[in-house]
């Protein structure tokens, strides 16, 4: 049985029937001891009793000393005003007795009520002051029992009042408000809404508002971060486990009465934990592609819509005229590893495809005579390259913001370039191999430029083994350059759309955050310019100016012979007397006749050239329809038959090239120098007309200055009027005008 003070203070206590209960509890509890145990035992029990009690008279005791002289004065104070009270009760006593009738009595009375009020407010303080003894002792009872809101209002009752130490009071708020934390954050620590809301409340009603927000962040967050350690096997599994929680999180925050500024505070400490792992997981993605970039930037993307991220309307506002949207930064948190990323994704993808399909593609070797296997391997190869880059543009576009995606973009699409330096590198060795400079491709229809060496393959007729592999590796070069050319097409059309789609639209908070922005306003500022992405260059060009520098090789050895040649300056044959023997025709020169023979053979070696390329590429545009379409030289004039135009474009050549050969010759020709000239141009024109080939409109002026000088030299034609002459005229008039006829 327990010994409680209480009963010793009543007024009807009596010791020997306290006692007897006591022994009766005694040996209701313990029925083999003996009485002098139980004697023994209820002695023990009194002498703690005591000593407790003494203790706590002690404690008092030292207190009250420490207050004993304000008390003092208190009580000195209200003595002298309770004497004065009596005094003034006394006299008024006798003037009610005297004078109860008079007006002055009545003054009396109620300077007795108030004197009898101030007597008992008196009597109040008395009684307040006597509890500040032991007021600490009350609020640490109080808090020990959890019951705030009475400690609370205890102190607050008591604050102010005079003779208080303001240090205690203090001191007893702040074991209020330690104990008010402690109990809120086992409340948030067990989810226990109802106490957290609770104590939020009585903390917020005394100005601590941040304190309860802090509080309830940094246990909800401790437990949080926690619970996301460790290592995913997929970015996936991380987010998922990231959304369960901020639910869970935001569910339990509203119960508990929080802030939505509680609830994003929370968001960015989880997404703060989160950045290492989504790191090694973006680093791995950066490892393997674009499209596994694209994996994990779709994955955030989700997981920022799901969990309200990207759309948060708290995150709006009004900026003068303009409505900017502040990003919040649990989204810079999440995505700022994919940030560091994107920055340089389009290099690290050029590179990744220069080492992948791009050196498969340079692997691919040209075997002599094997023209169609080479095609089939490098266009198989090529097909390769392009899908590469279209794949990595598709999802490369997709993560990066559009204010970088232009320069992106740009970085990927070097990877043509690079393709294109394959063709260039045929060409390179089809020059070496064939005996001719590559500069010399710039001038293919110009025939009459010198080359120093015209032993090479390519100036032998079609006919010679190494010219016919020469044109075969020439049409497969074609062909890969034609394939290029229209993969760079679809590709370069594709970004351009996909930029101008970017441009069309305002920049969303996803976008602004992996630009490293902290707004992103409705517009973006971006110019005009920012979709003429730079087109990377190819080298069809080239490929079609090897297809007619080999054609019109075999040309240039007779046109290259026709200034030196001895026809031009020879006399008439005369007799064994010295007789000019009459000559009433002549016969073309060996030269043109070489030059003839070859334009005859023109038609069936460009056959041969067109069958080559449509056996190696039977769905291909066709070889002359791809050489006219890159050549500058062609004067655009339209033929029935594209086969004829590009026969047409090489004769056009030849005849130019003769042109301007016969201009090297040393004036003034012979009498039988002009015949021989006149026989010349018409056998070519005539071998050129054959074919339906327009002439070149230089040949056509020699043409007719040749035949004109030749009839005024027989009285046949009147010589034409003075004319300003163009530089090709005077030319030919120094040569035919000034002859000896």
């Amino acid at each position: 049985m327990e010994v409680s003070l209480e009963e010793f203070g009543t007024l009807d206590f009596d010791v020997k029937a306290w006692l007897n209960r006591q022994f009766a509890a005694q040996t209701n509890d313990d029925s083999a001891a003996t009485d002098d145990a139980r004697a023994q035992r209820l002695v023990t029990q009194l002498h703690f009793l005591a000593t407790n009690a003494q203790q706590n008279s002690d404690r008092i005791k030292a207190r009250f000393r420490h207050q004993a002289a304000q008390i003092g004065r208190d009580i000195a104070g209200l003595g002298k005003a309770v004497s004065a009270t009596q005094a003034q009760l006394v006299g008024l006593t006798q003037a009610v007795d005297r004078q109860a009738a008079s007006a002055p009595t009545m003054a009396a009375v109620v300077e007795l009520g108030t004197a009898q009020r101030q007597l008992a407010r008196t009597v109040e303080a008395l009684g307040l002051q006597r509890s500040y003894t032991d007021l600490p002792q009350k609020v640490d009872g109080l808090v020990e029992a959890r019951d705030f809101g009475r400690a609370w209002a205890l102190v607050d009752g008591v604050a102010g009042a005079a003779g208080l130490d303001a240090d205690e009071v203090h001191a007893c708020r702040e074991r209020i408000e330690a104990g008010v934390v402690g109990e809120l954050g086992r409340a948030v620590a067990e989810r226990d809404a109802e106490a957290a809301a609770r104590m939020g409340q009585l903390l917020a009603a005394h100005g601590q508002t941040e304190l309860v927000e802090t509080e309830f962040v940094r246990v909800r967050a401790q437990i949080g971060v926690k619970a996301l350690e460790g290592r995913y096997d997929d970015i996936g599994g991380l987010l998922h486990a990231a959304l369960a929680l901020i639910t869970e999180e935001r569910t339990f925050a509203e119960a508990a009465e929080m802030s939505d500024a509680v609830q994003e505070q929370l968001i960015e400490r989880f997404a703060d934990a989160m950045q290492t792992e989504i790191q090694r997981h973006v680093d791995r993605a950066e490892n393997i592609g674009a499209v596994s970039v694209r994996g994990v930037y779709d994955a955030l993307v989700g997981f920022c819509a799901d969990a309200g991220l990207d759309t948060d309307e708290s995150s709006a506002l009004s900026v003068g005229a303009a409505h900017v949207q502040r990003v919040p930064l649990a989204l810079h948190h999440l995505l700022e590893p994919l940030r560091e990323c994107v920055e340089r994704l389009g290099m690290a993808e050029a590179d990744r495809i220069q080492g992948g399909s791009l050196g498969a593609l340079r692997a691919v070797e040209y075997e002599t005579g094997r023209a169609e296997a080479y095609v089939r391997d490098a266009a198989r190869e090529m097909d390769c390259v392009f899908s590469d880059i279209s794949e990595t543009l598709d999802s490369l576009l997709v993560v990066v913001p559009a204010a970088m995606a232009r320069r992106a973009a740009e970085d990927v699409l070097v990877a043509v370039s690079e393709a294109s330096g394959v063709i260039s590198a045929g060409i390179a060795t089809l020059a070496d191999s064939a005996g001719f400079d590559v500069s010399d491709l710039a001038a293919a229809t110009e025939l009459d430029t010198p080359i120093p060496d015209l032993t090479g393959a390519a100036f032998q007729p079609l006919a010679n083994e190494d010219k016919l592999d020469a044109v075969s590796r020439s049409v497969a070069l074609a062909l890969l350059a034609e394939q290029l050319e229209n993969h760079t097409a679809t590709v370069v059309a594709n970004v351009r759309h996909r930029l101008a789609d970017m441009y069309s639209h305002p920049q969303s908070l996803i976008a602004a955050a992996l630009n490293g922005q902290n707004e992103v306003s409705e517009t973006m500022d971006l110019e005009a310019a920012d979709l003429d992405i730079e087109v990377p260059e190819i080298s069809a060009v080239a490929a079609a100016q090897a297809v007619v520098f080999l054609l019109g090789g075999a040309f240039r050895a007779p046109l290259e012979r026709i200034p030196a040649s001895s026809v031009w300056h020879g006399a008439a044959a005369r007799s064994s007397m010295g007789v000019t023997v009459p000559q009433f025709s002549c016969a073309p020169s060996e030269d043109a006749v070489d030059i003839g023979e070859k334009m005859h053979i023109l038609l069936p070696e460009l056959e041969q050239a067109v069958a080559m390329h449509a056996q190696c590429a039977p769905d291909a545009m066709p070889l002359y329809t791809f050489v006219l379409q890159h050549m500058s030289a062609c004067d655009g004039e339209e033929d029935d038959s594209p086969l004829l135009a590009m026969l047409a474009l090489v004769l056009r050549s030849v005849q130019r090239a003769f042109v301007r050969q016969v201009c090297c010759v040393e004036a003034p020709l012979s009498a039988l120098g002009c015949r021989q000239l006149a026989a010349d141009t018409e056998y070519i024109a005539s071998v050129a007309a054959s074919f339906g080939a327009m002439p070149d409109p230089d040949f056509a002026e020699l043409l007719t200055s040749v035949l004109r000088h030749n009839a005024e030299a027989s009285d046949i034609l009147e010589s034409p009027e003075h004319v300003e002459l163009t530089e090709l005229q005077r030319a030919l008039h120094a040569l035919l005008i000034h002859s000896d006829n």
